[in-house]
């Protein structure tokens, strides 16, 4: 009896284990590291995909191949290209999304749609970059020096969000959670072509789904220290004016923690009023004034760069306004504590006519070897 069971117990151990019959070796796919989607003249989707080529033999490395096709929807253009290229494509090695301007504009929803329907793509790590041209253009540059093109615009991120222009790091799923969140918007990574080189250009700024103004690099940092973040570095330069300490000065306010106070007021009339101030902490990095900056010169310098970079921030909120992005979340704070008051605005009108009161403090905390 014991024997029977035991013969049995194999039997369906084997079956069980041996089940799987909707394998895919890695040497039949080709898999997409990046993907690229604009929108055509006659309101089309064209994708465009960097697929990676399995090697032919140990010896060989992988290539990467551009693709492009042209459809009604995503899943249209994408059906179309697996018409085209050898074998399966997947896109579960996907790590970056470029949207072209002209897309973008016409609203984030539609080309993102199948990534949330189709459970085998992936979008938790998926960055969301925005280009001032079209996709195609980017993605088509196949190689940027030794790295492919998807591992050049991975790597070029990062290190943009370490230099703290944009960040924390944006991927299609906090971007998705954006869209549906009526009292939150969001900013992604701006690039573009100069030649043939791919440069930051700052950030693209979205009320709900719509590509609606960008700010440029040094704003794009500016915005970051407002939403009280940085990466690893955060340096400006600037131009001080006062007498003998005149000259530029460059400044890192990035290794020192952002203190930061965010207040949210409901005033009688039911005006909304945004107490917004950070203070930093900032390291010079470079000065070339010909003025010894001194413990008592300090002083000045601290508080002319406070004077600068408080009418920055200032320019900064005035531009998150008129492109009605409200991404500091000052609806999302009416819906948490001021609900009635919510209910009751239009907050696609209303949000540009929230008082923003905006103040920087800069403290010098460290001049470097020389005096």
């Amino acid at each position: 009896m014991k024997r029977s069971v035991a013969v049995l117990g194999a039997v369906l151990s084997t079956a069980m284990l041996a089940g799987c019959w909707d394998r895919e070796y890695l040497k039949d796919l080709n898999l997409a590291y990046s993907v690229g989607f604009d929108l055509t003249k006659d309101k089309k989707i064209k994708e465009t995909v960097e697929l990676i080529i399995p090697p032919e033999s140990e010896q060989s490395g992988t290539k990467n191949e551009i693709h492009s096709a042209v459809g009604p929807t995503t899943r249209g253009s994408s059906n179309e290209l697996r018409a085209r290229v050898r074998g399966n494509m997947r896109v579960l090695k996907n790590g970056v999304q470029v949207i072209g301007k002209d897309l973008a504009l016409n609203g984030l929803k539609p080309p993102m749609d199948v990534n949330f329907r189709d459970p085998d793509n992936p979008s938790s790590n998926v960055r969301l970059i925005i280009t001032d041209g079209e996709a195609s253009e980017i993605i088509g540059q196949k190689e940027v020096g030794e790295l492919k093109i998807g591992e050049f615009l991975i790597q070029k991120i990062e290190s943009l969000e370490k230099m703290s222009l944009f960040y924390p790091p944006e991927t299609m799923d906090t971007v998705f959670k954006a869209l549906k969140d009526p009292g939150q918007d969001f900013a992604l990574p701006y690039i573009g072509l100069e030649g043939k080189e791919i440069v930051a250009k700052g950030v693209a700024l979205f009320h709900d789904q719509y590509f609606t103004g960008e700010l440029n690099i040094e704003d794009s940092i500016m915005l970051v220290l407002l939403k009280g973040r940085s990466g690893d570095n955060a340096r400006l330069t600037k131009k001080i004016d006062d007498g003998p300490l005149r000259g530029n000065i460059s400044f890192n306010v990035g290794k020192k923690k952002v203190k930061r106070t965010f207040k949210v007021m409901v005033g009688k009339n039911g005006e909304v009023h945004v107490q917004l101030n950070i203070k930093l902490k900032g390291l010079i990095e470079e000065y070339t004034g010909s003025h010894p900056l001194t413990e008592e010169s300090l002083v000045r310098v601290n508080q002319e760069l406070s004077d600068i970079l408080t009418r920055q921030a200032r320019d900064v909120v005035r531009s998150l306004q008129k492109a009605n992005c409200d991404i500091f979340g000052v609806g999302r704070e009416l819906i948490a504590y001021h609900n009635s008051l919510w209910k009751q605005k239009d907050w696609s009108k209303e949000y540009q006519e929230v008082q923003f009161h905006t103040d920087v403090q800069v403290s010098i905390i460290n001049t470097g070897i020389i005096q």
